[in-house]
């Protein structure tokens, strides 16, 4: 099935991979618990719920929940959470793994751990967002806007990856790959443009597969086809992403942030590279996002 809507998520998730077991680490956060009741009335998600009990079971009641109907698994503090959540990762008892009321860092660095962590051997940590636009023909994804700062080549090659695995589980056959930058044209003194035209003939050369890598190449021709017949810019990538490759993650937190503020979208995102993916997301952001980053998840777990 190729997703056209991110509405689609819910079914897919429920036909595919329905209860999935989903640790929530530092549970006592009334918008992530609102997210994953949500999500377990859908019959999407098993949550446990790993924090401070007494404040989980109150939030629960407020939002008209049994706390008997969940599993709660008692900790104070955050170290603790991150602690058993990697336990119930390891004992493959947590099918992935849901941000709540932590710190990114306070989170990421037990889960980057060479010795205890979670990180598949020789895997690349890469954020993605599934994206739906009413200015765009089709769902695409964005990475990395949360992860790598500033990756280097090599790590630009498993970012790439990383977002290919995941839009062929999205029904993307052969995803063509947007590697962003300000121009077209390689610059020797715009590194971004250098990697860019590496990657493409890494692409070419087979080295990164599944997969068709277009770059250097602007936003505007990456996504709208008019444009680029204007500028006469002749790739089977342009006009058509699938994917969007942003520099660092600089360009990636403005890009898609400036998009949620100033355009109309929806996303779903996930964090790849782990034994199991980990819903982000802000604490500010809207409900239905996380619960569409759930059911993302719940999918590719």
């Amino acid at each position: 099935m190729i997703l056209t809507r991110l509405a689609q998520l819910d079914a897919l998730a429920l036909e595919k991979a329905p209860a999935r077991r989903a640790v929530v680490v530092a549970s006592h956060e009334e918008h992530i618990l609102k997210a994953a009741s949500l999500s377990r009335k859908k019959g999407i998600v098993s949550p446990v719920l790993i924090g401070n009990a007494k404040k989980t079971e109150e939030l629960l009641r407020g939002l008209g929940e049994s706390p008997g109907d969940y599993a709660i698994v008692p900790c104070d503090g955050d170290a603790e959470c991150v602690e058993v959540a990697v336990e119930l990762v390891k004992k493959r008892e947590a099918d992935f793994i849901i941000k709540g009321l932590i710190e990114t860092a306070d989170l990421m660095r037990p889960l980057l751990n060479k010795e205890k962590g979670i990180v598949k051997p020789g895997a690349c940590v890469s954020s993605i967002a599934l994206i739906e636009s009413a200015k765009y023909h089709k769902l695409f994804a964005m990475t990395d806007m949360g992860i790598n700062t500033f990756p280097d080549l090599e790590r630009k090659k498993q970012i790439i990856n990383n977002a290919v695995w995941f839009m062929r589980r999205m029904g993307a056959e052969k995803p063509k790959v947007a590697v962003l930058s300000s121009v077209e044209h390689v610059n020797p003194k715009q590194e971004d443009t250098v990697e860019a035209d590496a990657l493409k003939k890494l692409c070419l050369s087979g080295d990164i597969p599944d997969c068709i890598v277009e770059g250097p190449i602007s936003l505007d021709l990456a996504v709208k086809k008019e444009t680029a017949a204007v500028k006469r810019y002749d790739s089977p990538v342009a006009g058509d992403a699938d994917i969007l490759m942003v520099p660092n993650i600089l360009a990636g937190n403005l890009l898609i942030k400036g998009m949620g503020i100033f355009g109309d979208i929806s996303t779903a995102d996930a964090v790849l590279g782990f034994d199991v993916p980990v819903v982000f997301g802000s604490r500010g952001g809207p409900v239905e996002a996380k619960c569409l980053s759930i059911a993302l998840c719940a999918l590719i777990s």
